[in-house]
C-alpha cells in the first residue's frame, strides 16, 4: 500500500513539472518567429548594397551626359564666345588672315609707308605707329625689316562685346631688323643674324557688318 501511495505521489509531482514546462515553453504556431540555434555559428552578415541615384527624368539623363562648358577665361572659351558672337568665324582662316595682315604692316612700318595698311589698323595704332616713323624720319634714320621666317602662329585670347569680337594672336618669327643713320652706317641689328622676336597683336571686328575687316587694336611683345 505504501508502494502504491509513493507511485501516486511521484505521478503527481510529474504532472506538475510537466505543467510547469508546458506554461513556458509553450507551442510554436506557424506565425512564430524561428528561435534560433545558439550552437549553430552565427552566418556572415551579407554586404550592403548601395543605393544607386536614379536621375528624376530624361532631361536629368541628358544634363548629365553633357561635356562641361568651356571656362571663357581659357582660350577654347575665349573663341567659343567670338564663334556664338559671330557665327562666320573659323580659326583657321583667320589665322591665315591674321598672318598676312602682321607680314604687311611690319614691311609697312619699316618702310615708313603706313598708308598702304592703314585700313588694317585702328585710328590708334596707326598714330602710334605714325609717330614712331616720323621720329625717325626727323633723326635721319631709315630701317629695314626681313621676316625671315614666321614660326608659330596661335590664339592666346578671344572675346566677344557685344556684336563686336576680339581676338589675341602670338606671332613668333625670325627677323632681320636693321637701323642705319642718314649715312647709311648700321647703328643697329645685324645683316647677317636673324633674332627671335614674340608680338601678340589683338586683332577686332565688327560681326554686325558682314563684310567688316580685322583690324589690330593692340599690340604687344
Amino acid at each position: 500500500m505504501q508502494v502504491d501511495l509513493d507511485i501516486v505521489v511521484y505521478a503527481v509531482v510529474a504532472a506538475l513539472l510537466l505543467g510547469r514546462l508546458w506554461a513556458v515553453l509553450g507551442t510554436r504556431r506557424e506565425d512564430d518567429p524561428q528561435r534560433p540555434n545558439p550552437f549553430v555559428p552565427p552566418q556572415p552578415l551579407a554586404p550592403k548594397k548601395e543605393a544607386i541615384a536614379q536621375p528624376k527624368d530624361r532631361d536629368d539623363v541628358i544634363a548629365r551626359l553633357q561635356p562641361p562648358s568651356l571656362p571663357p577665361k581659357s582660350v577654347a572659351g575665349g573663341l567659343a564666345l567670338v564663334k556664338e558672337a559671330d557665327p562666320s568665324f573659323e580659326e583657321k582662316p583667320f589665322l591665315q588672315e591674321a598672318r598676312d595682315i602682321f607680314t604687311a604692316v611690319v614691311k609697312a612700318y619699316a618702310d615708313g609707308k603706313l598708308s598702304v595698311v592703314a585700313d588694317f589698323l585702328s585710328p590708334t595704332i596707326l598714330a602710334l605707329f605714325q609717330r614712331a616713323v616720323d621720329a625717325r624720319t626727323d633723326q635721319g634714320q631709315t630701317a629695314q625689316t626681313v621676316i625671315e621666317a614666321i614660326r608659330e602662329v596661335d590664339p592666346v585670347a578671344g572675346r566677344a562685346e557685344g556684336k563686336r569680337v576680339f581676338v589675341s594672336v602670338r606671332f613668333i618669327s625670325a627677323q632681320k631688323n636693321i637701323l642705319r643713320n642718314k649715312e647709311g652706317a648700321v647703328i643697329a641689328g645685324s645683316e647677317d643674324s636673324a633674332e627671335e622676336v614674340t608680338d601678340i597683336w589683338t586683332f577686332s571686328r565688327d560681326a554686325s557688318e558682314p563684310n567688316a575687316k580685322w583690324i589690330v587694336v593692340e599690340t604687344r611683345g
